[in-house]
């Protein structure tokens, strides 16, 4: 199968349909009646845009899903560096509790440290 777009083999199918109906009746004397070609193309054309329709739906979903966890864990990073605010103050700065979560942030960045070499 050529590498056609979606859309270009749509408008091959919808355009074949035309042509058949078109011209139906020289079909039909030629020994080819292209009724049932024409109700089975009609019928895989709709189940393919109701096909169509249900992706562009999960792709919305999926989105709006994406969004929806984005937004609550940004709700949950926000309330956990209040909470980490809050040990600050009650502890200081420079208590080890609290520079041991504040490291926790900076895990996963990679080190601004000159690698030794010998």
């Amino acid at each position: 199968m050529a590498n056609l777009t979606e859309s270009k083999k749509r408008d091959f199918v919808s355009q074949l349909i035309v042509i058949l109906q078109q011209n139906s009746s020289l079909l039909t004397d030629k020994g080819f009646d292209p009724t049932a070609k024409i109700t089975q193309l009609q019928t895989e054309l709709a189940t393919a845009d109701d096909a169509e329709g249900k992706q562009l739906e999960a792709a919305a979903a999926a989105k709006d899903a994406t969004k929806l966890a984005n937004d609550t864990l940004d709700v949950a990073y926000t309330d956990c560096s209040a909470t980490v605010d809050l040990i600050t103050g009650l502890l200081g700065k420079k208590d080890n509790l609290v520079l041991e979560i504040k490291k926790l942030r900076n895990t996963g960045r990679p080190s601004k440290k000159v690698p030794v070499t010998e």
